[in-house]
């Protein structure tokens, strides 16, 4: 069976249209990759600390770390788009022309988030173990636009990609249950549908382009009114808990107080100002490669963790590593009382 995306040509594409790092010398690199490794290795311990997640952080200490340049990033982001499409579909409906359509698409999101993204966590990686990844030349060039004290700012970042890799330790089921949702994603069996399939949606997604560039407010999905209401009810799923994780993830890099970051109160609202996309451009862009939606998974899932904490504290939020009946819904998320009544009877 014909494989359902160029994926050489989405590698390609979007390692051609990355545009340069921020100038850096061989030794200031070296140091810059070293700093970022001492700085995930320390991460956990601070980590389990505010968490009381020990046994988990421990596991999460043997997950491999990558630190990595943009291109790095897009090959590895293609390899992982790779294994979870063509696990999941199982029909040959794509032709040539629409297999190199996605490629060059996925190939030119991949590279408006490689020249972005500052860390990511890949669940998925390494049959499962997983891997952290630290994107070198993007965190250099934050750190420079935010005047940031750099070895603050490399643990601050180290937090948040080591949280992900300690709640997927507490959690080893969330890989199954994130596959098998995303798998829902990719096929097209909704007998309501009248649309065709996946890959007619993608190239009705071409055609509605302009709707899609549309600034609709904070938090809408790039593809609203181009997925079947199955995939629709899956997708909003996956959004709360990805808020979840995103948010608490948030939650515990600022956590760790100026006793660790002595720079943490100027750290937070500087990067969060940062992430704002400021011209018209700059934000079509962002929402069709999803970093409007990101953003605005990590202000939910905060307000959601934090409405938690003040109630039950971390060990009552560890509730939702037990299984995935504790995983708040998507109403949930815009309200956590109802959780907590749901969870804990309070």
């Amino acid at each position: 069976m014909a494989p359902q995306i160029n994926y050489a040509l989405a590698r390609k594409v979007g390692q051609a249209a990355l545009p340069p790092g921020p100038a850096i010398t061989p030794a200031e690199a070296i140091s810059l990759v070293a700093d970022l490794r001492r700085s995930v290795g320390s991460a956990l311990g601070y980590v389990a600390e505010i968490t009381g997640l020990d046994e988990a952080c421990r596991a999460a200490a043997q997950v491999p770390v990558a630190i990595v340049d943009r291109r790095g990033l897009v090959k590895a982001n293609v390899g992982m788009a790779e294994s979870l499409i063509e696990g999941a579909i199982t029909d040959d409906g794509a032709g040539w022309i629409t297999r190199n359509a996605a490629g060059a698409q996925l190939g030119g999101l991949l590279a408006v988030m490689a020249a972005r993204v500052l860390g990511q966590f890949d669940p998925f990686a390494n049959d499962g173990a997983g891997r952290v990844a630290l994107v070198a030349p993007n965190v250099l060039r934050f750190e420079r636009e935010l005047g940031a004290d750099p070895s603050d700012f490399h643990l601050w970042i180290a937090l948040h990609e080591v949280t992900h890799a300690a709640q997927f330790s507490a959690a080893p089921w969330l890989r199954d249950w994130l596959r098998g949702h995303l798998a829902q994603l990719a096929q097209e069996d909704d007998p309501d549908d009248e649309a065709g399939g996946p890959f007619k949606r993608l190239l009705a997604a071409a055609r509605k382009l302009p709707h899609l560039l549309e600034d609709k407010g904070e938090g809408s999905q790039p593809l609203e009114g181009l997925l079947s209401r199955r995939q629709a009810q899956v997708l909003a799923e996956v959004t709360a808990t990805m808020s979840l994780l995103e948010g608490h993830a948030d939650v515990i890099m600022d956590a760790v107080g100026p006793a660790v970051l002595r720079s943490i109160e100027q750290l937070r609202p500087k990067f969060d100002a940062r992430r704002v996309a400021r011209g018209r451009l700059e934000r079509a862009v962002r929402r069709l490669a999803g970093i409007e939606a990101k953003t605005a998974q990590y202000v939910q899932g905060a307000a959601f963790v934090r409405a938690v904490l003040a109630e039950v504290g971390h060990e009552g939020l560890g509730a939702v590593w037990v299984g995935q009946q504790n995983l708040p819904t998507p109403a949930e998320m815009d309200d956590p009382s109802a959780w907590l009544a749901r969870v804990h009877g309070a």
